[in-house]
């Protein structure tokens, strides 16, 4: 019988050819491009007085990308400084591939610097190449450049004083001179000019003799975690599929790191696997259009030796219409729309973005958040502020919507009263960057929040933002300066000796309201911050809905009383 793939298929019309490498470095304008780090300028500012020595007449241009997990050809104004930089720019040199997302965005903007028409070659720290060449070869570019150094990482140095710089960075630099003078120079191969096409055939359906084995098979190909799974028949997809009217083809998203095609079949076929029910695609969908959403820096998270847990909240009426939990233990995930969402997003994930551990999740540990969370927003008749999560995001309260948020951090507090409240609000570890926080809170904490003054989520937000503060002493400065992750408006302490927000703005922060009336719980869920949302996309419902409805009603268990 026929059985559909869930992995996606990729666009490989235009694979990128190589730009004709340098006779000689000599009398040649050679481009030093830095990435967002405060140690790249300096490396390559080493390295052309290193490259000085050997080639008196060479001139060289420096220019810095200073946004973190940003291609530089969607901000526009850099866009256009680097083109305009280029002009007189004979060769690019590129630095540095230092951490998983790091060394991937720096490989995507190495490659855009290829199709820009200039000839370039890379540096990245030897463990990462793997890393690099891969996000190379998902912008089309699979024979990019690279010269690898085994210099540490200096994002965490305190200083980049004369020792790190004479004794760390110089002498490592001057052993890879001889490579980075080949990676400009060494004439291109046969197969570097004739990059490969890829093959989708891995997106392809198939034919299986029997179901026995289904879930093994698709483990070994590596398209599950190893857990039974319903086998994404012809008939289940398109049973699955009642749940929108897009067609098949139509391509919801590009996912990265591998810009998958997330077309409604393919979302279908990850949702069969995970035991969804029709009525959990426009879920789905809608998730899927958040996690591209500029807010989320998707790689920045999945493709980083951080750890991730991505939260899903649903909000409006189709919560409560497909079973979404919003009560008794709601993020124990007892509820069948609360898992099997959460299961088919992971599948997505794995399938359509192509993560994998060990090639793109470079997380050391992990996360038991993998797999992800669903939730719901209590209803607005019994929640506490009324209004849905969504309103706080500019929809209309009618409407219903998936918010993603993306956390790393778990903490657990209680409060009678506000300030109990605020105290446990204020826990979560600083990370010296705009950290965020998506706080769940049960009704009795919002209500002893409400009967406080504090009557609204915005509100309660900027109470948090303001007053949990830590010592300026714990804020890494030279991450803050020198790497550029000073949010916009905001003012950094001068010295030590003051205190400082433990979050820098109220941008990627958020309240749900999930749990049981027993008492007064939050959880707080951290550490999303400038990767990590809050997105938030209103769900799209088929013109059948109400019909669809009938045929999947939800399913309440009746639990045996012992």
């Amino acid at each position: 019988m026929k059985i559909y793939s869930p992995w996606a298929q990729v666009d490989c019309s235009e694979p990128v050819v190589l730009n004709p490498r340098l006779d000689t470095l000599s009398g040649k304008t050679i481009g030093l491009y830095a990435h967002f780090k405060g140690h790249s300028p300096v490396m390559l500012q080493i390295l052309s007085e290193l490259l000085a020595e050997r080639f008196p007449d060479t001139k060289f241009k420096a220019i810095q990308l200073k946004r973190d997990t940003k291609e530089a050809f969607n901000i526009p104004e850099f866009d256009a400084e680097l083109k305009e930089w280029l002009k007189d720019v004979d060769g690019v040199i590129t630095a540095y591939g230092d951490a998983g997302s790091c060394c991937m965005f720096h490989a995507y903007n190495t490659v855009y610097i290829e199709k820009l028409g200039k000839p370039a070659v890379m540096l990245c720290k030897e463990d990462l190449l793997g890393v690099g060449k891969k996000a190379a070869t998902t912008r089309l570019c699979p024979h990019l450049r690279f010269v690898t150094t085994p210099i540490f990482d200096l994002t965490w140095v305190p200083e980049l004083d004369e020792g790190v710089r004479e004794g760390i960075i110089r002498p490592n630099l001057r052993n890879v001179l001889d490579n980075i003078v080949d990676g400009l120079c060494r004439p291109l191969t046969h197969e570097e000019k004739t990059p490969f096409v890829k093959d989708n055939s891995f997106a392809d359906s198939f034919e299986v003799d029997s179901l026995e084995n289904i879930s093994d098979l698709f483990y070994a190909n590596g398209w599950t975690t190893g857990l039974p799974i319903n086998p994404p028949t012809e008939e289940a997809v398109k049973e699955m599929m009642r749940g929108t009217d897009l067609p098949a083809d139509y391509v919801v998203a590009k996912i990265p790191p591998m810009m998958g095609k997330a077309t409604v079949e393919k979302i279908a076929v990850n949702a069969v696997m995970a035991g969804c029910k029709p009525t959990y695609m426009p879920v789905l969908i809608a998730a899927v259009k958040a996690i591209v959403d500029p807010k989320i820096a998707l790689e920045g998270w999945t493709c980083s030796v951080a750890s991730w847990c991505p939260v899903i909240t649903v909000s409006g009426k189709v919560a409560a219409q497909i079973g979404v939990g919003s009560g008794c233990a709601s993020l124990s995930q007892y509820q069948k729309a609360n898992a099997a969402i959460s299961r088919a997003y992971a599948y997505i994930i794995q399938n359509i973005s192509g993560v994998r551990p060990g090639t793109e999740d470079m997380a050391e540990v992990g996360h038991e958040g993998r797999m992800g969370i669903t939730i719901a927003d209590q209803p607005s008749d019994i929640n506490p502020f009324v209004d849905p999560v969504h309103v706080d995001f500019g929809l209309d309260k009618d409407d219903s919507a998936v918010t993603m948020f993306w956390a790393q951090e778990r903490y657990e507090g209680h409060g009678g009263n506000a300030p109990s409240c605020f105290k446990s609000m204020f826990r979560a570890a600083y990370g010296g960057w705009d950290r965020g926080c998506c706080y769940v809170m049960s009704p009795g904490f919002a209500r002893n929040l409400i009967r406080s003054g504090y009557t609204t989520r915005k509100e309660i937000l900027r109470y948090v933002q303001q007053y949990a503060r830590h010592s300026a002493a714990n804020v890494n400065f030279r991450w803050m300066h020198d790497n550029n992750h000073i949010p916009e408006g905001v003012l950094i302490p001068l010295t030590k000796d003051e205190s400082a927000p433990l979050f820098w703005t109220t941008d990627h922060m958020m309240i749900v309201v999930s749990g049981s009336n027993y008492d007064a719980t939050c959880i707080n869920f951290a550490g999303g911050g400038e990767h990590g949302g809050p997105a938030c996309v209103k769900i799209e419902l088929p013109a059948d809905w109400d019909e669809l409805l009938k045929d999947y009603p939800v399913i309440q268990p009746e639990y045996h009383i012992y």
